[in-house]
């Protein structure tokens, strides 16, 4: 099913019409409803067979990558010769082979478990990759011809070509705006609601889970509107550098944050973007959102695994937590052992799955 969202000159309406999805567990139905909005942009909304509106279900909101609406994330697949390091290889060397990379996997592990899946697109367009100069240095020549690409067709002007980008922080990803307004933090929360008015939502288990330029969002999100929001997740993603940015007025969240440490396209140790803005690091991203969270000092170390493909050694996963934090809150970090952006699809798979169970299992 899907939102759809339009304006007319008195006032903007939120449409929802259910579409009959590919996934086997999704249904079809029709349902209209009316909602005033701020903005316009196509809204996807996915429920399980099971779905019946009998019972109040959680509801997971996902914030998509660069570029990539909900359908493109879930099925874009990279397919090419790329250099591996030697933790992800069985002979324990760093050489070439052949890899195919997904980020899919969140949504048939939300709505397995009868969630409701929203997923709207960012409601605003840039012609700028803020992003692309960072894969200029990749060992990859697929991410830097990437790079390349997408920064050469948004230079032209024709023929017109934009990208939907969520306005995450001032580094990532709308440099015209640089997280100077909250028209994306309101376009979230109106969305929210008028999903709430349509499904029957348990307003207590509202998740946000982001990725990359989505990552940066949903961090956000846990900055300035915590109290609305059971968990957030941020994949590849992270939060401002200046962590002042990140003192939110009232109430706290759980908040997980994920990380490759060869991801190429957002770099684990940070950057800074092609207008010279810096982004921080995943770890001073996690010590900034466990001190906006009101957490100790300490920090609870462990070890874990996810699959790979036949090709590859399982992939180890630092984890972090902090010991203590306000109200009971968790801020944990993983960090993927070698994994880089775009991730092996059995890890990938087994990695949403656990993010859900993280998501579902919060106190």
């Amino acid at each position: 099913m899907d939102f759809i969202l339009r304006r007319s000159l008195l006032q903007m309406f939120l449409i929802l019409t259910l579409l009959l999805t590919l996934c086997a567990s999704c249904r079809a139905g029709d349902a209209d409803f009316k909602a005033q909005l701020s903005t316009t942009v196509d809204v996807r909304a996915l429920t399980s067979s099971r779905y019946d509106g009998s019972e109040a279900r959680p509801l997971l909101v996902f914030l998509h990558g660069y570029c990539l609406s909900d359908d493109a994330q879930q099925t874009l697949k990279l397919e090419s010769m790329r250099n591996v390091p030697a933790v992800r290889n069985r002979l324990g060397i760093a050489r070439r082979r052949q890899q195919t990379l997904v980020q899919s996997g969140l949504r048939e592990a939300a709505l397995d478990r009868n969630w409701i899946y929203l997923a709207p697109r960012a409601p605003r367009t840039t012609r700028e990759c803020v992003l692309c100069n960072l894969q200029e240095s990749s060992p990859n020549s697929q991410d830097r011809l990437f790079g390349s690409w997408i920064t050469g067709i948004l230079a032209r002007d024709s023929p017109e070509f934009e990208c939907r980008a969520w306005d995450g922080s001032d580094a990532v990803a709308l440099p015209e705006i640089s997280a100077t307004d909250d028209l994306d933090v309101k376009y979230i929360l109106e969305v929210v609601a008028a999903a709430k008015k349509e499904f029957n939502v348990d307003e207590k288990r509202i998740y946000v889970v982001g990725i990359a330029t989505g990552g940066f969002m949903a961090s956000r999100l846990a900055c300035e509107k915590p109290e609305l929001f059971r968990g957030v997740v941020s994949l590849a993603g992270g939060t401002f550098s200046d962590a002042s940015r990140c003192r939110p007025k009232s109430g706290e969240t759980n908040v997980l944050l994920v990380h490759g440490t060869d991801d190429h396209t957002v770099p684990i140790d940070g950057g800074v973007n092609a207008r010279g803005i810096p982004f921080p690091s995943a770890d001073d991203s996690f010590s900034t959102l466990g001190k906006a969270m009101d957490c100790s000092n300490v920090v609870a170390k462990s070890m874990d695994t996810l699959p790979a493909d036949g090709n590859s050694v399982e992939v180890r996963v630092a984890k972090a937590k902090y010991d203590r934090c306000e109200n009971n809150v968790d801020v944990e970090q993983w960090k993927l052992n070698g994994v880089d952006h775009f991730i092996e699809r059995e890890t990938s798979e087994a990695l949403f799955y656990d993010v859900v169970t993280w998501l579902n299992d919060l106190d």
